[in-house]
């Protein structure tokens, strides 16, 4: 539990640091995913209090930023890094281009990632169980982890 908090934390940090500094100055697709990662970043924001235990676990809560988040990983999420956009005051960092394939994947597996969130949900929501938050958090850390690898390998500071 304590790395899933920890894991919660440091992305709870990030978004704040990105909200409110990295728009800035932001123009056109590099806007455009800024904005997409504000729209993820406010959905894990809304969930890490449930993985902390401090507010009680929603499925119909969860569901919603899951599907959120989902819909902006994959390729709608690559879409957003053509060649070359990491000028000021993007924060991507050369190594996207670079590493590409790991990039994708990444992306990808946020994409699934949330899917497998959005669905532990929607079977919470269907069988009434909103008292059993473990498959909650697993899914939930297990995304978040998908967020640090991918900040960790090409975001820059």
């Amino acid at each position: 539990m304590k790395t899933g908090l920890l894991i919660g934390t440091a992305i709870l940090a990030t978004i704040v640091n990105i909200a409110a500094f990295a728009h800035q100055g932001a123009t056109g697709v590099v806007m455009e995913r800024m904005d997409g990662m504000e729209i993820i970043g406010k959905q894990v924001k809304m969930m890490v209090p449930m993985l902390k235990g401090q507010t009680a676990y929603d499925p119909a809560k969860v569901e919603q930023a899951a599907k959120k988040i989902r819909n902006r990983a994959g390729s709608a999420f690559t879409k957003l890094f053509p060649h070359g956009s990491n000028d000021h005051p993007s924060e991507a960092a050369p190594e996207i281009w670079d590493k590409w394939n790991s990039f994708s994947e990444l992306a990808d597996k946020l994409a699934t990632t949330a899917t497998t969130l959005k669905q532990v949900a929607a079977k919470d929501i269907a069988s009434g169980n909103n008292n059993d938050a473990d498959a909650f958090q697993d899914a939930f850390r297990n995304m978040l982890q998908t967020c640090k690898s991918c900040h960790q390998q090409f975001r820059t500071d």
